[in-house]
């Protein structure tokens, strides 16, 4: 039986495992902000009509500039992609070929997109899945061997955070590797462990980052690639390959400062009510700092009869059966609000307490 690999496809979901759909279904298999978008993108929406007929700019102003300004980066470090997900096409064309390295588990794109252009992965699994640690010996020997790695932070799917004096320090100690950071769930953290910043000073740093997210732009497709070899991507993009509309949304996004703030302690509050409850029934709970979670049943429960009985209850959860080294025991929920969490958290206690 082959499952979706992505979140967010529930009717596919519930197709492949043969379970008819509920009419009400709560869909916690995706990540992107409850609230939606920010309220100003209503305001500015009708003058937006006005850039349907024309083509956008091709690198993406005022877009382009505006990420520059706000994150203090040269503009010729900045490549603008449709979604995050054409930035790893791009990094993986750039890479084609060569050896790398992948910390597992960690976001299927990666292996997906570095896959088809005939790279080579090696991969280390986490030592501890709660707390995403690595043993040194063994992650030391792979970034000897690979001409590039990819480090998703806060990792997807454990949420965990890694601290940036850590990957800034592997980033010193092996100037031959092109380290790839992931920062598609960061604005859910105060950014203290971004390494954004280090783009300033190292060249083989590339850092990927997403407005999907936390601006609830997922049906838009809008991301962005920052480093100091960024422009060497270029050459892999389509022209115009970011819609008029896109640009506009990113920029008003931007400015959303006040947003992005209360959407990450609405966020946190929860997180931390769901890790205590699902700590309390016996589980094991990832330490995220995202706007989701990792858990693993108590020893005894089955996971697969868990993830069917919540379907037909009308719980979609985040299966891992794609995830190297979680082999579909574990579960990712995102945290959205009160109401849906109400609803999970009395169907999780009911199958935990009762079987």
């Amino acid at each position: 039986m082959s499952l979706p690999s992505h979140g967010a496809n529930a009717s596919a979901l519930y197709k492949a495992m043969g379970i008819t759909m509920p009419q009400e279904v709560i869909d916690v298999s995706e990540n992107v902000n409850v609230d939606g978008f920010p309220e100003k993108i209503k305001e500015h929406w009708p003058s937006l009509l006005s850039k349907l007929a024309t083509y956008p700019d091709e690198q993406a102003e005022p877009f382009y500039t505006d990420i520059a300004d706000f994150h203090k980066v040269s503009k010729s470090h900045v490549v603008v992609t449709n979604g995050a997900a054409e930035g790893l096409m791009v990094l993986a064309q750039f890479f084609r070929g060569k050896d790398i390295g992948l910390l597992e588990p960690s976001f299927s794109e990666y292996k997906r997109t570095l896959q088809q252009q005939n790279c080579t992965i090696h991969s280390i699994v986490a030592e501890d899945i709660v707390h995403y640690y690595f043993d040194e010996q063994a992650l030391n020997e792979l970034l000897l061997r690979v001409s590039a790695i990819y480090i998703c932070n806060p990792n997807n799917p454990t949420g965990v955070l890694l601290k940036r004096e850590w990957i800034e320090g592997l980033i010193q100690k092996y100037p031959h590797c092109d380290f790839v950071v992931d920062e598609a769930f960061i604005d859910w953290t105060d950014e203290a462990e971004s390494v954004v910043a280090l783009t300033n000073t190292y060249t083989n740093l590339f850092v990927l980052r997403s407005m999907t997210k936390m601006f609830g732009l997922a049906g838009v497709r809008l991301g962005y690639v920052i480093g100091k070899q960024a422009e060497k991507l270029r050459c892999f993009l389509p022209h115009w390959n970011v819609s008029n509309i896109a640009i506009e949304l990113g920029s008003i996004c931007l400015q959303e400062q006040q947003f992005i703030k209360e959407s990450r302690e609405k966020s946190e509050h929860l997180r931390v009510e769901m890790s205590v409850v699902l700590e309390e029934l016996g589980c094991t709970v990832s330490n995220s700092s995202a706007n989701f979670l990792l858990f693993k049943l108590p020893n005894g429960l089955n996971s697969a009869a868990f993830f069917s009985h919540l379907l037909r209850r009308g719980i979609v959860l985040r299966h891992t059966k794609n995830y190297v080294g979680l082999d579909g025991q574990w579960f990712r929920i995102a945290v959205k609000n009160e109401e849906i969490w109400a609803k999970c958290q009395e169907e999780i206690i009911n199958y935990v307490e009762n079987h």
